[in-house]
């Protein structure tokens, strides 16, 4: 709120002061006919600016998440750069701000050109008013609380008018060079944070992959709900887990611009010219090493006793084409190309190990006991060949992980079994012709599958029969979950369903059946933990999932219960190996849980994904994110030691 507040109000005063400034002068010189054209062009101005926010924000929210993502990079920059110029320039010249407006409307008079007045009046509005159309945006975009944000604004501008009319009036005396100095302050920091942002979200985008690694930890202070995460990410716009470029954004501009505002007139003047040149070398450098720094993963070697393979994923297919490896434990260090982002190591028609979302410049990795014979090496552009050789590996049996496969099963044998029953569920409700009953028995039926989905995934063409979105396969191939989700929300209706619900049946059934029988092994078991996280970030935090029931929230849910019963599985082993790393999850983990308890509904479930706002959305991706990061470790680090 104090944020808004401070920019709504700054903003709107320096508009209120040159009109207020001109319309005073109009007063006094008898010229009290153009005061109605004058508002007039304010109120066009007002208008045009208002007209400016919709339409960003109409866009904005029409956006896929990665699309938004970059725009909102692109108006925090635009924002940034805005702020920067009203700062610098303001600070030159409030001390003269009404004698310099009176000098220029006495010429306009001596000419005649009553319509130049009008033109000032005008283009201060509307530049001012679109300054504060982009800097809000940029700003409710971050804000913890867009309610309290949006009456921050209101306030501001009250104010703003209020002070704007008591010095036209005459009544009202503002130190305006102190005013602009104290309240420029303010926006020196909320324009770092910005940078801060504008960085954050072109890591979102993909436009920046360098600089990644966390450089702090603020969680213990920054949590969710807390006055010190208003104040945190709110005005600082400092993140509960900023990387390091985001940090060195935020530093390279608030450091040489408070320095500017705040350095005394003789030491300003002299050095303004230095930090500017400064400023113009490091931001690009800062970019460019985003950019171009790469992306991996704070660690990703492999532990003793696993293979390092290094692969690819290009516009020609897997690279390299053909791989030739001794049979045993390896790990497999994925790098994304031009040529998609899925990577998948499959055998016998089964998904053996995958790593998906890996973006250009990015790195994944995942771990495998590999055993005699040959592999297809699946990517978007085209498939490889893996061949390995030698003698049988042994899949390490240690007592604890041995425990941790077996549970592991036992928890997909509940998971399916649930599944079949609440699918038969949503097929009785859809034949009785109960559009409640129906939506009621889909949403709990998703639960289930969503948390083994890694395993489902696995057996070839089942996934994609049983949970495919519009856009996945051919629409006469269209079965599973989400076309009986289609019409059920879309077109509010259970006809035409019987027959998807009898072959989600069957489809389900024979999961079931499958996941009885399926082999397990433990870094299957740990990569299956990655790759729900995976499932998380490409499609429940984008809402992009439950496209029309908007039920993503659930699913997200479901997804981190699913990885939590995988990372259960491995974590025995785990703690008696890495117990440091083991807790680091287990924190991470109870961060998820509480980032998503704000958003639960009171009669139970979640609140529907269009009731989210952007930051709750970035930060449910952050916990996400910083989950991640430690439990890709955990597999190789449980196994190998």
């Amino acid at each position: 709120m104090l944020t808004t507040f401070v920019i709504a109000l700054r903003e709107g005063l320096e508009a209120s002061l040159i009109v207020g400034i001109i319309a005073a002068f109009l007063r006094r010189s008898g010229r009290t006919d153009g005061l109605r054209a004058m508002w007039a062009g304010v109120a066009l101005a007002v208008v045009l600016c208002v007209g400016v926010a919709v339409v960003l924000r109409v866009v904005d929210d029409q956006l896929p998440h990665r699309a938004q993502e970059g725009l909102e990079t692109i108006v925090a920059l635009v924002a940034v750069a805005m702020v920067t110029y009203m700062i610098v320039w303001m600070t030159n010249h409030a001390r003269d701000l009404r004698g310099q407006l009176h000098s220029q409307a006495a010429g306009a008079l001596e000419t005649g050109s009553m319509w130049a007045l009008v033109g000032m009046a005008f283009f201060a509005v509307l530049r001012e008013g679109f300054e504060t159309s982009v800097f809000l945006l940029a700003a409710l975009n971050d804000a913890t609380d867009t309610a309290a944000a949006g009456l921050g604004v209101v306030l501001g501008l009250a104010v703003a008018i209020a002070l704007g009319y008591g010095i036209y009036r005459g009544g009202v005396h503002l130190n305006l060079s102190r005013f602009f100095r104290a309240t420029g302050v303010v926006l020196v920091i909320v324009a770092a944070g910005l940078v801060a942002s504008a960085l954050h979200s072109a890591a979102e985008a993909g436009w920046v992959t360098g600089g990644q690694a966390q450089a702090l930890d603020l969680s213990a202070v920054v949590r969710p709900g807390t006055v010190w995460e208003s104040l945190i990410t709110g005005i600082l716009g400092i993140q509960a887990q900023p990387t390091v470029i985001e940090v060195a954004g935020w530093l390279i501009y608030a450091v040489p611009m408070l320095f500017i505002l705040l350095a005394p007139q003789p030491l300003r003047a002299g050095t303004r010219a230095s930090f500017a040149g400064a400023a113009v070398v490091a931001a690009p450098v800062v970019l460019v090493a985003g950019t171009l720094g790469g992306g991996a993963p704070a660690s990703t070697a492999a532990a003793p006793g696993a293979r390092t393979v290094d692969v690819g994923i290009t516009d020609a297919g897997c690279s390299p084409a053909t791989l030739r490896l001794p049979s045993g434990p390896a790990t497999f260090i994925v790098t994304g190309g031009s040529g998609g982002s899925e990577y998948e190591v499959v055998r016998g028609g089964r998904v053996l190990a995958e790593a998906e979302g890996v973006a250009a410049g990015i790195t994944a990795h995942f771990s495998l006991t590999l055993q005699p014979g040959e592999y297809t090496l699946h990517c978007p552009d085209g498939d490889g060949r893996l061949v390995v050789t030698g003698a049988h590996a042994a899949t390490p049996k240690a007592p604890a992980l041995a425990a941790g496969v077996q549970g592991y099963r036992a928890f997909l044998e509940r998971q399916t079994a649930t599944l079949v029953r609440r699918t038969r569920a949503l097929g009785a409700a859809l034949a009785g012709g109960d559009v409640a009953a129906a939506r009621r028995a889909y949403a709990a039926a998703r639960a289930p599958y969503e948390r083994i989905e890694p395993v489902a995934e696995s057996f070839g063409d089942l996934d994609p029969e049983i949970d495919a979105r519009a856009n996945d396969v051919p629409r006469a191939h269209w079965t599973g979950f989400h076309p009986i989700e289609r019409r059920l929300w879309v077109q509010d209706t259970t006809a035409g369903t019987r027959a998807l619900a009898a072959k989600l049946d069957a489809d389900t059934r024979r999961l079931r059946r499958l996941v009885r029988t399926v082999r397990l092994e433990p870094a299957q078991i740990g990569n299956g933990a990655n790759e729900l996280l995976g499932e998380v970030a490409k499609s429940k935090i984008t809402g992009e999932e439950e496209r029309y029931s908007h039920l993503d929230l659930l699913d997200f849910q479901a997804n981190v219960t699913g990885a939590r019963a995988a990372f259960d599985a491995i974590r025995p082993a785990l703690d008696t190996r890495d117990r440091p790393l083991a807790g680091e999850i287990e924190q991470r983990f109870g961060g998820v849980e509480a980032a998503l308890r704000p958003h639960r509904a009171a009669g139970g479930g979640f609140e529907p994904y269009t009731a989210l706002t952007h930051p709750d959305v970035r930060r449910l991706a952050q916990v996400i994110d910083a989950l991640a990061e430690p439990l890709s470790q955990a597999p190789v680090r449980a196994l190998t030691g």
